[in-house]
């Protein structure tokens, strides 16, 4: 699979709008004052975690379940997931009558896998981490009418995440600067598609964790680089292994990478409580957290942050409320 192959043409992102808009509605783009007045910017927020699965992540699960569904080949999908593709994806695949089975790793965050369980994916535990979970699940042979799905080279789901990018532009056409959150590079591929084609100035931004930090360090140098382990606690993030597919098209889409701490996540996550009542999970407040650590270059800019998952579980949720709001 090429580049080519993997980034969304306007038509991809447009067909991608019509399917998704049939299950679920539009997530919300707002200003979020306290956020402007702290970067002495216009900062949005897009709202992804909004949503029945609270994560972008529906948006190529339902692009892909359609596809898969009209294919009449495929009744069943196999999937690795921490958490949120993998609810994603069973969400989209109860709605399109696909079987689903998804592998985590041993230590997934429970409340990411109850939302697996409710929407009636059928759970694997196996693997340290995603890609050693990834690894084990791929050696074994398949049935001629069941797909493997690698999530950060489906092209079916990078079109789904550019209509978050097409969402912004049409809502928010004076937009400058749109951060993301990366963890394969699913996300920032389709978004940063979506809005280069839109307008080219728009700076696309990515964030990683700086204990997860393969694709920050694959741009850095222009290639695919793996790392040794991904032990962030933002488990959205949590990446060891570049897709080359999805580093090419980060290439080309992205003008820039940063990278953050678990304080700096944790801190993000009591200022977004703290302003707006939500509390989105780590990598949903790793826009923010870049932002705060960026605040000369965001000044006078219109800003937009990626609020791209809210699935806490609860031990974590009273360590951010105990230290940091």
């Amino acid at each position: 699979m090429s580049e080519i192959q993997l980034r969304p043409a306007h038509g991809d992102t447009t067909a991608a709008a019509r399917i998704i808009a049939q299950h679920v509605e539009p997530t919300p783009l707002k200003e979020e004052d306290a956020f402007s007045e702290s970067l002495n910017a216009e900062v949005f927020v897009k709202y992804e975690f909004l949503s029945p699965v609270k994560s972008f992540k529906i948006r190529g699960a339902l692009n892909l379940a359609h596809a898969l569904a009209n294919s009449k080949t495929v009744s069943r999908a196999i999937t690795v997931s921490t958490g949120n593709h993998g609810a994603a994806m069973a969400f989209a695949c109860r709605e399109y009558n696909l079987s689903l089975t998804v592998g985590v790793p041993v230590n997934c965050d429970q409340s990411k896998l109850e939302l697996i369980r409710q929407f009636g994916g059928e759970l694997e535990m196996i693997g340290r981490d995603l890609d050693e979970t990834k690894e084990l699940l791929q050696q074994r042979p398949l049935s001629p009418d069941t797909v493997f799905i690698e999530d950060g080279s489906c092209p079916e789901i990078v079109a789904g995440t550019s209509t978050i990018g097409w969402e912004i532009v049409q809502e928010l056409s004076s937009v400058e600067i749109v951060i993301v959150p990366v963890g394969n590079g699913a996300l920032i591929g389709g978004i940063g598609a979506a809005l280069k084609e839109f307008n080219p100035s728009i700076r696309v931004i990515g964030v990683q964790s700086d204990l997860a930090p393969c694709m920050a360090l694959s741009f850095q140098a222009g290639h695919p680089v793996d790392t040794e382990s991904c032990d962030t606690f933002a488990s959205g993030m949590a990446v060891r292994v570049s897709i080359p597919e999805a580093v090419d098209l980060m290439l080309s889409v992205v003008d820039e990478m940063h990278m953050v701490s678990e304080t700096d996540l944790k801190q993000a996550m009591g200022a977004f409580y703290n302003h707006t009542g939500y509390l989105p999970e780590g990598a949903g407040v790793a826009p923010l957290a870049a932002a705060l650590k960026m605040r000369p270059v965001l000044q006078n800019k219109t800003v937009c942050l990626i609020a791209s998952g809210a699935n806490v579980d609860d031990t974590l949720r009273e360590e951010i409320k105990e230290k940091f709001v």
